[in-house]
């Protein structure tokens, strides 16, 4: 552990055999002081859970359960947080795994080829510090997943038919998020934004919105908000879900 840790360049690392939450451990952290990029990993998460705080599947030495700090005044809408976090472990599967059709679907789902790889859930503490929580399957077979599941996600191992290491994804993900997180830019870049673009799922589909109305994604703002064409209209759609916001730090 003292290895990844050097390797890794973070101030602090925590590994868990067992956590109900590496988030809420990661609050912890924040309480006792912890600086950016401190690290929590468990091997298995009694209580994770996801966005809308639906349950979050978390089977032992299966996936990558693990969350890091982040010490920002977060001036801006706290979902360009869970943008740029999406864009950096898509990148970070990309260098660990050869896997087709990996994207984001907005706000903080990753999937390959349709189906659910993982989510990232962010918690803001006070305008300061969030909690960055990234939940990914890596090693599942299909067998390994409850029968409600199945169908509708899959693992990088299962994708990319290759073993894949916890610690190396750990590490790449912690890398690129350090590269796009550090420091927090305020606005997205037009480079990124068109890279988000071209990871999406979710260009030139049509989705619901909460007026009842469905509209056509084009794409997406600096702030990183979602353009929606309905009605004759464009909407940027900004998700109150992808960020769970705290007035301070839960005890």
């Amino acid at each position: 552990m003292a290895d990844w840790q050097a390797n890794w360049e973070v101030p602090l690392l925590e590994i868990h055999e067992t956590l109900t939450s590496t988030n809420s451990r990661a609050r912890d952290l924040l309480r006792e002081g912890g600086s950016s990029f401190s690290t929590v990993i468990a091997q298995t998460q009694t209580e994770g859970r996801g966005r809308n705080g639906n349950y979050w599947h978390s089977p032992k030495d299966m996936g990558l359960w693990m969350s890091f700090l982040l010490r920002h005044s977060i001036q801006d809408p706290p979902n360009l947080v869970s943008t740029l976090t999406g864009l950096a472990v898509v990148d970070a599967i990309d260098s660990v795994s050869d896997t087709s059709r990996l994207g984001i679907k907005w706000p903080n789902d990753i999937e390959i080829n349709g189906k659910k790889v993982g989510g990232i859930l962010c918690e803001t503490c006070g305008r300061e510090s969030v909690v960055v929580g990234i939940g990914l399957n890596v090693i599942q077979e299909q067998d390994d997943f409850p029968a409600f599941l199945a169908e509708k996600v899959t693992s990088i191992g299962m994708a990319s038919g290759k073993a894949v290491s916890l610690a190396e994804l750990a590490g790449s993900i912690l890398l690129h998020c350090k590269i796009l997180l550090d420091p927090l830019p305020t606005v997205l870049p037009v480079g990124l934004i068109e890279k988000l673009e071209r990871r999406s799922t979710l260009i030139g589909m049509k989705v619901p919105l909460s007026d009842g109305q469905e509209g056509s994604v084009l794409g997406f703002s600096p702030l990183g908000a979602m353009l929606v064409m309905a009605e004759g209209s464009l909407r940027h759609i900004n998700s109150t879900s992808a960020v769970r916001s705290y007035t301070e730090i839960p005890k």
